[in-house]
């Protein structure tokens, strides 16, 4: 293993870490590139022999945040001619390099797409998720459906028409070329996503993957169609739960075969959630996540892996909201100056690499620190060296519970009735409350419930505070992008070649930076 290889990078010293990366480009896009954020065409003039496109832009009206999504795909029947495939709104577009062609258009989503996933060892299957609250599955071995095939709704006969809004197959033409869509993940019934899903990740042996939405829910289907001819809808995930992340969870990856990887966005906070009073908020800043799913083995038995599940399906506790996860680590993204800042995360995984994070740093309160020249930059974080999350202790965990009880009302006379019954109190310590209980003063000498102190009414008075236990902020390496011209250009994404060696960087103005890893950095 070479001394700065990505393996032994998140150990690399102080002295060596700024020799070890260079920057290689850093240029801004012509004119002439733009044609892809402005329209459906990617190549001008290019033509689209035997395909038919009804229509060319999207059906819904796009909003800001929607984005054009672009992955890498292979078809079956031809390995050699890798495939492009880029959303536009909740249309599908795949594009043929070698050939400089669209070879499919497909629609389906009700709404705007918001990410794609290709499938990690299965290159012809990819998952788009979208902001109708449903992901869909496609299969690129396959054509678009030229009628609805859909399964009937008892006691009626006939296929349903209930269309794409129902998770079927729409009354019209699917699309044409290569690609059909196989499997749709519903939202809004039973333990679907009730917003917009975000993100999505196959599991590269299982047939499960997993999905985030903006429901601060994160999720795990079961994926395996019955037929191809049929759409196959669930709507009951094996896994859901939203306990992980307080804010949106923008990201979801596979880390092993029950670990995964999220990371959310800043959450809007109260400052005291106990007083209904206090409208003050706070933004929490975004965190990274690395837990474990513990009910994998349950659906899939490592001693009976050579049995076919035809169905798979759990109970309500654990569609719904399960507990049956574990934290490995809990890391802070750092505070940003406002709340719709967001991290991208880029996961570069390898079989024998350790685990590499990318995050962006624009916009951050750490890049304002550590950065003053650009203010601009991102952070490689090595997932090896992050430890468990602290338990916090006792000190720290008290002013909560005075806090949550402050606001609690109790009857007076329950709560006195408890107290004697369990003893509670400083009878012994002093002799007030024995001659309060004492005097009957006509209650059959039963004590009298006590008043809350003059200390316990001042506090609640006093302004409260945050949670004093707070994650750790995510260690790494800063790197900052280069002083000169495009200073001004923010860093939005970055992605990190197969081979481990080049980080493209892609930012505002249209921008593009290329960094290179050296194996043998220079002295400094």
């Amino acid at each position: 293993m070479e001394p700065h290889d990505w393996q032994t990078l998140g150990r690399c010293c102080s002295r060596c870490r700024p020799s070890c990366l260079h920057l290689l480009h850093a240029q801004r896009a012509t004119p002439n590139t733009h044609q892809l954020a402005q329209g459906w065409r990617l190549v001008k003039g290019t033509s689209f022999p035997n395909i038919s496109f009804a229509e060319k832009e999207p059906p819904e009206k796009l909003i800001e945040p929607d984005k054009i999504c672009v992955a890498w795909a292979l078809g079956h029947r031809a390995p050699t001619e890798p495939l492009l495939i880029i959303t536009r709104g909740s249309l599908v577009y795949i594009y043929n390099p070698e050939s400089a062609g669209m070879a499919a258009y497909l629609r389906g989503h009700g709404n705007a797409v918001t990410s794609i996933a290709v499938h990690p060892t299965r290159p012809h299957i990819f998952c788009t998720t979208s902001r109708d609250n449903s992901a869909r599955i496609y299969d690129l071995t396959l054509t678009p459906m030229e009628q609805p095939n859909n399964p009937h709704w008892p006691p009626g006969t006939q296929p349903s028409l209930a269309g794409a809004a129902h998770g079927l197959h729409m009354n019209e033409r699917e699309g044409s070329g290569l690609g059909r869509c196989i499997i749709v993940l519903m939202g809004g019934r039973s333990g679907g996503h009730q917003a917009a899903v975000l993100g999505a990740a196959f599991h590269p042996q299982y047939p499960i993957i997993a999905t985030c939405g903006l429901d601060r829910c994160v999720k795990i289907w079961a994926i395996r169609p019955v037929t191809s001819e049929q759409i196959t809808r669930e709507d009951k995930p094996l896994f859901s739960t939203g306990r992980i992340h307080k804010s949106r969870v923008l990201s979801i990856s596979w880390l092993a075969d029950d670990i995964l990887l999220t990371h959310s966005s800043t959450a809007v906070m109260r400052v005291d959630p106990y007083d209904y009073e206090n409208k003050k908020t706070y933004l929490e800043p975004g965190e990274l996540v690395v837990w474990r799913w513990l009910g994998l083995n349950r659906f899939f038995p490592p001693d009976q892996q050579d049995v076919r599940q035809t169905v798979l399906r759990g109970c309500p506790s654990d569609y719904q909201e399960s507990s049956s996860f574990t934290f490995i680590a809990v890391y802070s993204l750092g505070p940003v100056t406002n709340q719709y800042i967001t991290h991208h995360i880029h996961l570069s995984q390898t079989p024998n690499r350790d685990p590499l994070v990318f995050a962006t740093l624009s916009g951050t309160q750490r890049a304002r620190e550590s950065m003053e020249s650009s203010g601009d930059g991102f952070l490689v974080t090595n997932l090896a060296m992050l430890q468990p999350p602290k338990m916090p202790t006792f000190t720290e965990i008290l002013p909560e519970f005075i806090r949550k009880d402050r606001f609690m009302d109790f009857e007076q006379d329950v709560l006195a009735a408890a107290t004697k019954n369990l003893h509670i109190g400083d009878d012994q310590d002093t002799g007030e409350e024995g001659e309060e209980g004492d005097s009957n003063d006509g209650d059959g000498g039963r004590r009298k419930p006590r008043t809350r102190s003059a200390s316990r009414q001042a506090e609640q008075q006093v302004e409260p505070v945050r949670s004093a236990f707070q994650p750790e902020t995510l260690p790494g390496w800063e790197v900052k992008l280069p002083e000169g011209d495009d200073a001004e250009s923010r860093l939005l994404a970055t992605a990190v070649t197969c081979d481990g060696r080049l980080i493209i960087g892609v930012g505002t103005h249209s921008t593009i930076w290329v960094w290179r890893v050296d194996n043998k950095p220079t002295s400094s």
